[in-house]
């Protein structure tokens, strides 16, 4: 299993493009890779074959460039992913927030003593 930071590593030492329009190129590259994503699933529909294993292929590219920019500004995955939780969770109603605190374990039911 590739734990966080030894593929934080791995994505710096097979970074190739000129550091002076790095976040240029990771942007761009995120939005190429992301589009790459939705034309193998477009592929899906027109076709109606099975892409899974070409859009796993491309989120692995996704992630590459996401975690490149992560890096860029300062910020790892898991406080990346954290960061949206708490964003999304903002965004729920009290019962959604509740039923997910609950299914998480960090919230007791009401009939829980």
């Amino acid at each position: 299993m590739v734990m966080e930071a030894t593929y934080i590593d791995f994505c710096k030492h097979s970074a190739r493009y000129p550091i002076t329009k790095e976040k240029e190129y990771l942007m761009i590259g995120l939005m190429n890779e992301a589009g790459e994503v939705g034309g193998a699933f477009k592929k899906e529909i027109r076709d109606d074959v099975d892409n899974k294993e070409l859009i796993i292929d491309e989120m692995g590219d996704v992630l590459w460039y996401l975690t490149n920019l992560c890096t860029l500004y300062g910020i790892t995955l898991s406080d990346l992913m954290h960061k949206n939780v708490s964003k999304l969770v903002g965004r729920m109603t009290e019962e959604q927030a509740r039923n997910y605190r609950i299914s998480q374990g960090t919230e007791l039911p009401n009939n829980a003593k």
